[in-house]
């Protein structure tokens, strides 16, 4: 129920909207939701017709909200201080654009107010677009902070003060404008320097969402630490040469101490980085008040009096002498940290071998997929060079190459000393690229549901989104080549893989042997190696993994929804059907009962000659059906929770619908009716085949290994 609207006491509600076009809706509407009625809502922008044209036309028609034009690339301090010297309301309040507000949360603060200059909400972080599940109680409790202000400063932020325009006049308070991260601090010291006590409202009434994209659209928390170093030595340092209480000084030393231990012993790790830093940092920390310093722990302040000093290389000494602490703390706490440590330490100081290759296909689980066909093409066509393949159980491969189970010491003596590395998926985050290494990247698919920074949320289990998308892109950057399939996959990959480096547009190596072994002879003998009658039609059913379905992390399970039963009741006298689960499934089929019909072909290493051997193809959302539109045969989509996993877990980039080369099937009555009419189903899917053949097919000539490694393994 809307209250009424109290005279003289208008909030005006600043939000700088830069690059937050995707979440301003929801912050919008927190704000017309509001039962306190009384506010402007100032909007600013650069282009202030792109950001209308963003946003629903009930705003532009809502004289509260007023849309004002900023200078291009300032930074959000100085965005709020143009929203400042606009606004007209006896109070002002920030808000920032990807955030959103409880729809009391300006009664809340205006009734608790009572007078003060100043009040501050409870700020609760989330991932929700909602706060409909947040319960703001009746009783309306606030607490008078009388000792120390400062607690209520929670990451530097002045979001959620409630602050009187007055007093902002008088005082001059503004956001620091050069400065892209603690511009906050300039504004809310002086402020809090100025008031004796801050009414605090208990209940949760300002939302702030976590950020899952730190590469393309980071928060100022995930700014490069370079950056965030020098913004707040900048700040720090302008606001230690004012007069401050204690409780002020205690304030900034800490933010500057936790800084510093928290990222800078972290990330100054050679030489070169202290050297540019030093002097800076020097300049901050002699400010550091002698009685907030005493109150911390030994180390601390042995760094910050070595700092102070001036004595680079005893600091240097220091820095070196952490690293290796830290080093030796994971080595005998980490599962791996021992041959870790022996890796970093000692293998990673050896020279390249000019003549090794290290070859590694899903993570060491097979000999497979396009580093099979790379390798086979270069014993056939290079010599001179040494071979390792990465093989977590002991198999044969031709030409007899070095074998290493993955994160053994001589996986990481080999991984340290090789010059190229070729791999389909994913180095572990402790692999460490050399100067003069070259990675090829062979990736493992044609996209169709959404990648790395092209995922809205990441679901898998134990998986925050901002650290996955951190970790893939330290990935990404260490890639001097990745293949591409077709130009569809090349752009995708450039953008979602934050890609740069050499893109070999070639078509997957894999692939060659559906256009130079799609013949009788070579499928008799696969049939023979799998132990599959010669003249049954072979049905593959190869689906993918569901991010959210796990026992725990890096193991995923499957729910079989695919009738076997039913079908071989129906198809068992002329059909047989191969089971194919993604690699990082888990789950142990049981097929008690089907014997001659369903075939568990998970562990067999090479999909490409499961292809060959295949009369119809079904699947649901994995990348595999691009593969088989080579041989154009017909391919089945199982999609009986596509809603779910269009809406909730990845997303699509094509139009399931409209685009793929057939039917989607939602049961396993339609199912059965499709193989039963697949000749029609044919017919029907002729032209749209036809045309996803040419898309999606078009560079594999059987080529493919040969290009690559003629790329990458130049004579």
């Amino acid at each position: 129920m809307k209250v009424e609207v109290r005279k003289n006491k208008v909030i005006s509600i600043i939000t700088p909207a830069e690059k937050n076009e995707n979440y301003i809706d929801r912050a919008l509407e927190s704000i017309v939701d509001q039962t306190y009625t009384a506010f402007e809502a100032l909007i600013l922008h650069s282009d202030i017709d792109a950001l209308k044209r963003a946003v629903g036309e009930k705003y532009l028609e809502d004289e509260r909200f007023r849309f004002i034009e900023t200078p291009k690339d300032i930074t959000a301090g100085a965005a709020r201080n143009i929203g400042i010297e606009a606004s007209e309301g006896e109070y002002v309040y920030f808000l920032d654009s990807d955030d959103y507000i409880s729809d009391d949360t300006l009664q809340l603060l205006t009734d608790n107010i009572e007078g003060r200059p100043v009040v501050r909400g409870r700020v609760r972080r989330t991932n929700l677009d909602s706060s409909a599940l947040e319960n703001v109680t009746d009783q309306r409790r606030i607490s008078i902070f009388h000792r120390n202000r400062y607690n209520l400063v929670k990451n530097h932020s002045a979001l959620n003060f409630l602050v009187s325009k007055d007093y902002i006049d008088r005082l001059d308070l503004r956001f620091a404008e050069e400065e892209q991260t603690y511009s906050d601090l300039s504004f809310i010291v002086p402020l809090l320097e100025s008031v004796e006590v801050v009414a605090f409202v208990y209940e949760a009434v300002y939302f702030r969402r976590r950020r899952n994209d730190p590469i393309t659209h980071p928060s100022l928390r995930q700014l490069p630490v370079e950056q965030r170093m020098h913004d707040l030595f900048s700040i720090y340092n302008r606001l230690k040469h004012s007069r401050l209480s204690f409780e002020a000084e205690e304030f900034l030393d800490n933010l500057l101490l936790n800084f510093y231990r928290k990222h800078l012993i972290v990330e100054f790790k050679d030489k070169a980085q202290i050297d540019q830093h030093f002097e800076g940092l020097r300049e901050a920390i002699r400010k550091v008040s002698p009685a907030v310093l005493n109150g911390k722990d030994r180390v601390l302040r042995l760094d910050v009096r070595t700092i102070q000093s001036r004595s680079m290389r005893t600091f240097k000494r220091l820095s070196i002498f952490r690293d290796l602490i830290r080093d030796v703390k994971k080595a005998v706490t980490t599962r791996n940290g021992r041959k870790e440590f022996i890796y970093k330490r000692f293998f990673k100081n050896m020279d390249l071998m000019d003549d090794l290759v290290v070859f590694e296909s899903f993570q060491g689980k097979s000999y497979s997929d396009s580093p099979k066909y790379i390798y086979q093409q270069m014993l056939k066509s290079r010599s001179g060079y040494n071979y390792v393949w990465v093989m977590n159980k002991k198999q044969k491969i031709p030409g007899n190459p070095v074998t290493v189970k993955r994160f053994s010491l001589k996986y990481y003596r080999y991984m340290a000393r090789a010059k190229y590395i070729v791999s389909n998926v994913r180095m572990p985050n402790s692999y460490i690229k050399k100067d003069g290494q070259k990675y090829l990247q062979t990736w493992h698919g044609t996209p169709l549901k959404r990648l790395a920074g092209d995922m809205d949320d990441v679901h898998m289990p134990g998986t925050n989104a901002a650290r996955y998308k951190q970790n893939f892109s330290r990935e990404t950057d260490k890639w001097d080549y990745l293949i591409a399939p077709n130009a569809y996959s090349s752009a995708i990959f450039k953008r979602a893989f934050w890609f740069s480096n050499t893109m070999l547009e070639t078509g997957y190596p894999r692939n060659d042997i559906l256009t130079n072994d799609n013949n009788p002879v070579i499928i008799q003998d696969i049939k023979e190696k799998l132990g599959l009658s010669a003249d049954k039609k072979v049905v593959l059913y190869a689906p993918t993994w569901r991010d959210d379905e796990y026992y725990k992390v890096g193991q995923y399970k499957f729910s079989l929804q695919l009738d076997l039963e039913r079908l071989k009741e129906r198809f068992g006298d002329d059909h047989i059907i191969l089971l194919r689960m993604h690699y990082v499934v888990a789950s142990k089929m049981n097929l008690a009962g089907l014997e001659g019909f369903a075939y568990d072909v998970s562990k067999y290493d090479d999909v490409s000659e499961l292809y060959l051997v295949s009369d119809m193809l079904i699947t649901d959302y994995s990348s595999v059906f691009f593969d088989y539109a080579n041989l154009k045969r017909p391919v089945l989509f199982f999609t009986y929770d596509i809603e779910k996993y269009r809406e909730q877990l990845r997303g699509f980039y094509i139009d399931m619908e409209e685009e793929l080369p057939g039917p989607l099937l939602m049961t396993n009555d339609e199912v059965v009716n499709a193989i039963e009419n697949i000749n029609q189903i044919e017919k029907k899917y002729k032209e749209r085949y036809e045309a996803f053949h040419e898309r999606f097919c078009s560079w594999d000539d059987g080529r493919a290994s040969e290009k690559v490694v003629d790329a990458v393994f130049r004579e």
